[in-house]
């Protein structure tokens, strides 16, 4: 990153990385506003990057879509507001209208648009759509709300996915996920990568002087965004189902931790501009319910409840960390790994999912989503070269101990971990103590493969293979394809399908069910079937 001299010049860019964003965040919500001048007539398609809903509750959800005429030349919006209006309905026409507004598509946020929108019945099926008033329509979209906090709900359907490389390969992943009726998507980050897509598995020929080098201004990540939003099947899922979103490390930087960047030699001030403008353009392209925090930052650690069959708790595991204690990489465990101030979430969010834990006691189920390998990987345990993944929970085992007792206090035996992050997929017992065989199972976890990341390539598999006799506690693990994990919650089990495609080349690949695995309530470790 080209170094900020003056302190001053840094804290003019931080600030500016939000700057106006809360008014603009407030103007784009609220039905009913309409911006002053004459009615723009844009002349080509502004929805080229699709739509979205996402965050559902009883009442309803996040619409978002983003005008982009141009996507990936900033956009091709003029520099200033535009009215996009926006229709529920109760069926997939859009004739039985239940909801409509207008909110503002400000350039401050790349003219995209983020409606809240309440007032709709739980548990029901409604579609949406965008228009400007030029006559330009989006295409319609669907989500479903969620049940009353005390509904007894008998079902839940959920897609786990995460990482997708745009650089790597074609979405069958999200093309399957479009297909199958599921209630939430769960993406648990990777959304973007920072790299540059010049060089792709696509065969694809993209404008040099936009996307050469990494990503690090906020008009680059923007044109990072649309290259991805353009893809069709990552359209048709968000346009099939709401989603919940979580980033990890390549939405901003590899291997960040909080505010300290993968390589040292990188001013922090720097980086934390860097970091604000990857956050902001995070939010302009997601439909979720956020708002900026302090220091540039972004809340996205949140809880959706399904009726009383399941909570969810979905983490932020790299905004507020301190740097890796044992370093960058692969290291033998360090005693500043083990001291008990060392927080993976930070203080705040640690007493607030404590706070959440003992929310969800008076559910079935307790779903913890979040970015990372939660079970310890000991790699070449016995020699001197024994070692572990530090960017993962394994580099912070203190305070992963804390999460799992905070888990073990509902007594239940009811908690799920969900996450990804290493282009692998993984089925683990989570315990206190990983090294005692007799420990007790506190949880079961689901690691998602990658959608596209990786490719066709055998990455993982004969890298990390001869560990696992030294790992009892994975039950399960396919270091070598990609898919997803599609999950159904039940009263008394969870009933989990790993989907793999044959191929990331191509789009039109096959996605079939590889294995299946089933959790009972009230005993945690999964079991195939």
């Amino acid at each position: 990153m080209k170094h900020i001299a003056d302190p001053e010049t840094r804290r003019r860019l931080l600030r500016l990385a939000w700057q106006g964003t809360g008014a603009a965040i407030a103007l784009a919500a609220m039905p009913g506003v309409a911006a002053t001048g004459p009615r723009p007539r844009l002349g080509r398609d502004p929805f080229t990057l699709g739509i979205a809903a996402g965050d559902p509750d009883p009442q309803g959800a996040v619409l978002w879509t983003r005008l982009a005429p141009d996507p990936l030349n900033g956009g091709g919006m003029p520099s200033r507001a535009i009215p996009v209006r926006w229709f529920v309905a109760e069926d997939p026409s859009m004739r039985r209208l239940v909801q409509r507004g207008v909110a503002a598509a400000v350039p401050e946020l790349a003219h995209s648009v983020h409606v809240e929108v309440t007032g709709l019945r739980p548990g029901r099926d409604y579609y949406y759509r965008f228009a400007c008033d030029g006559g330009e329509e989006s295409a319609v979209g669907h989500f479903r709300t969620a049940p009353l906090p005390d509904a007894q709900l008998q079902q839940l359907r959920l897609a786990l996915c995460t990482c997708q490389a745009w650089n790597s390969g074609y979405y069958p992943v999200l093309a399957d996920i479009a297909r199958s009726d599921v209630d939430l998507v769960l993406h648990a980050g990777d959304y973007l990568y920072e790299y540059s897509p010049l060089q792709n598995a696509r065969g694809s020929t993209l404008d040099a002087q936009r996307f050469s080098g990494e990503t690090l201004s906020l008009e680059r990540y923007r044109d990072q965004y649309a290259l991805y939003k353009l893809d069709p099947d990552l359209q048709a899922a968000h346009a099939a189902h709401a989603f919940a979103v979580i980033w990890d490390d390549h939405e901003v930087q590899n291997d960040y931790s909080g505010i300290h960047p993968e390589k040292s030699d990188v001013p922090t001030e720097d980086f934390i501009v860097r970091r604000a403008a990857a956050y902001r353009a995070f939010y302009e392209h997601l439909p979720m319910r956020s708002t900026p925090t302090g220091n540039g930052g972004l809340r996205v650690h949140r809880r959706l409840r399904y009726g009383d069959l399941a909570q969810l708790t979905l983490l932020d595991c790299r905004q507020f960390r301190p740097a890796n204690p044992c370093g960058v990489g692969e290291s033998a465990r360090c005693g500043a790994a083990l001291d008990p101030r060392m927080s993976m979430l930070g203080v705040g969010q640690e007493a607030w999912f404590a706070q959440s834990m003992a929310a969800a006691a008076g559910t079935r189920w307790n779903v913890v989503v979040q970015q990372l390998l939660m079970a310890q990987l000991r790699l070449e345990q016995g020699t001197p070269r024994e070692r572990f993944w530090n960017d993962a929970w394994d580099g912070y085992p203190a305070a992963r101990k804390r999460l799992l007792q905070a888990m073990q206090a509902g007594g239940q035996g009811n908690a799920i971990v969900l996450g990804g992050d290493w282009h692998s997929t993984f089925v683990n017992d989570l315990k206190l103590d990983f090294d005692a065989a007799d420990a007790a199972v506190i949880a079961t976890e689901f690691i998602a493969p990658a959608i596209s990341s990786g490719g066709d390539d055998t990455p993982y598999g004969p890298y990390y293979g001869p560990s696992f006799p030294h790992n009892p506690h994975i039950r399960y693990f396919d270091g070598d394809r990609r898919g997803w994990w599609k999950l159904q919650l039940n009263r008394q089990t969870v009933d989990a399908e790993l989907r793999f495609a044959d191929s990331v080349l191509r789009r039109d690949a096959e996605v079939r069910t590889a294995a299946r695995f089933q959790v009972s309530h009230g005993r945690p470790g999964a079991v195939p079937v």
